[in-house]
């Protein structure tokens, strides 16, 4: 083996330095969560959709960027867009923080079966965002009053953003009040790994 190869647990994937096994307790989110992760990002050994798939039964992470990448998903959501939502924030989008005001109304939307959700830089997931015209065929939701981000160990440009992860868990406890202490677990444990393999490094 390479001196330089890393030594990867088999069940977290993560290098043994940093695996992460301990604090995994997987459960199954009341819907199903579908994260469009770019191409790049899945590069990134600190992206929080690659936890979420430890952390949730029922997350599955598709990789691609353009429509073609992603058709058969494509396809189910034009076949029946009112079984998914999209979370993006665009000119369209409600907060979900109004959803449980608005059940009682004629317009009130029914939750989804499930719910999407872009794993990309900012300016990444916009050009996804515009390449696959069929994410605009379903209701989305954007944060009008989030948490504060509690993932330090990547800069973004946006203001009061969260990660992947974050967002998922939002949209649980916004949806149906759904404990998610074990993703922020995972979360906040692979930031510490991270940060202490870093000063070993140096």
């Amino acid at each position: 083996m390479p001196a330089n190869k890393r030594v990867l647990c088999r069940a977290c994937h993560y290098p043994l330095k940093t695996c992460l096994c301990q604090w995994v307790k997987p459960f199954t989110a009341p819907i199903n969560i579908l994260i469009l992760q770019h191409k790049s990002e899945a590069k990134h050994g600190k992206n929080t959709g690659r936890l979420l798939s430890l952390g949730l039964t029922n997350a599955q992470v598709l990789q691609g960027e353009t429509a073609l990448d992603f058709a058969p998903l494509a396809k189910a959501v034009t076949d029946d867009p009112a079984a998914y939502r999209l979370c993006y924030p665009n000119p369209h989008s409600v907060a979900i923080e109004t959803i449980h005001q608005n059940r009682s109304s004629a317009t009130a939307l029914a939750l989804p079966q499930q719910v999407i959700f872009i794993d990309a830089s900012w300016r990444k997931a916009l050009k996804m965002w515009y390449l696959n015209p069929w994410l605009q065929q379903i209701n989305s939701w954007h944060f009008a009053d989030p948490p504060t981000n509690q993932y330090h160990i990547r800069q973004t440009s946006q203001d009061n953003s969260l990660s992947t992860l974050e967002s998922v868990a939002y949209v649980l406890q916004q949806t149906s009040k759904t404990d998610c202490s074990s993703l922020y677990d995972l979360l906040l444990n692979m930031q510490d790994q991270s940060f202490h393999r870093h000063k070993r490094l140096n």
